[in-house]
């Protein structure tokens, strides 16, 4: 699993911007949150791009705790992209309608100018993907777009 603080492998030229045809651009994906080191440089670049208002972030710079943000980091602990979901309960009326469904809804999905953007899109999709899924969400809204 391509998860938080494991190293992740998307094609590049190998300069550094991942938009070539040859080489391994080494890109990680981690979780941030507040706690994160990289966490203001991370809100600045979001804010810059002009997507911060995807974030459900308070008044004292917390991240909700039904967000999560996964950023893929160059080797130079550059950030190549971001993808923020949430996660809520939805009613079910199923067979098993006493326990809700918890889906996660994508909210946000942002590429740095100058990376791959449909290789450091993939990459975020599916780490993504098995984060919400090990959260124990059943159905992902918004993860094919």
């Amino acid at each position: 699993m391509c998860g938080s603080e494991q190293a992740c492998e998307s094609k590049s030229n190998g300069n550094g911007n991942g938009n070539g045809n040859g080489g391994a651009l080494k890109l990680r994906v981690d979780v941030v949150d507040s706690w994160h080191k990289q966490w203001p440089s991370v809100l600045d670049t979001i804010g810059t791009q002009g997507r911060r208002e995807h974030l459900m972030v308070d008044a004292d710079g917390w991240l909700s705790a039904r967000q999560c943000l996964l950023v893929a980091f160059d080797r130079e602990q550059r950030m190549a992209g971001h993808l923020v979901f949430r996660i809520q309960p939805r009613s079910n009326s199923g067979a098993n309608s006493t326990r809700p469904i918890v889906e996660a809804k994508l909210d946000d999905v942002g590429i740095t100018p100058g990376f791959s953007e449909g290789e450091v899109r993939a990459l975020l999709l599916d780490a993504a993907a098995k984060k919400a899924r090990s959260l124990r969400c059943r159905k992902l809204v918004g993860f094919d777009a």
